[in-house]
């Protein structure tokens, strides 16, 4: 999973209904700060839905089973990352920061 990606994902899985590729567009934009082609977020969302990490849902999109499976790996590496293996960086505290709990992309229900 890329980092554009990993966006589009958490942006979907924070989405309270399912959600179009323009709106994704535009919400990328603003956490990138700079524009996000619709025809980009489409072509990267198309690949989500082959690799089961988004489902498709009427007219947008939807996060999936396997996408919290592999998004929630990617964000412990990303905070360890961030803490450069020094483990001073609280997983669960940046989790929550990041609004998002262990517990939801572990296990939670979608």
């Amino acid at each position: 999973m890329t980092v554009f990606e990993l966006a589009i994902f958490l942006a979907t899985y924070r989405a309270i209904k399912p959600i179009g590729t323009d709106v994704l567009a535009e919400r990328l934009g603003g956490w990138f700060e700079c524009r996000v082609a619709p025809d980009e977020v489409k072509a990267a969302t198309a690949n989500m839905v082959n690799r089961g990490w988004l489902s498709a849902v009427g007219g947008g999109l939807s996060a999936a089973e396997e996408g919290r499976r592999v998004t929630g790996a990617l964000m412990n590496g990303v905070i360890r990352m961030l803490d450069q293996g020094t483990r001073l960086i609280d997983v669960a505290l940046m989790m929550s920061v990041l609004r998002l709990t262990k517990g939801e992309l572990d296990n939670g229900p979608l």
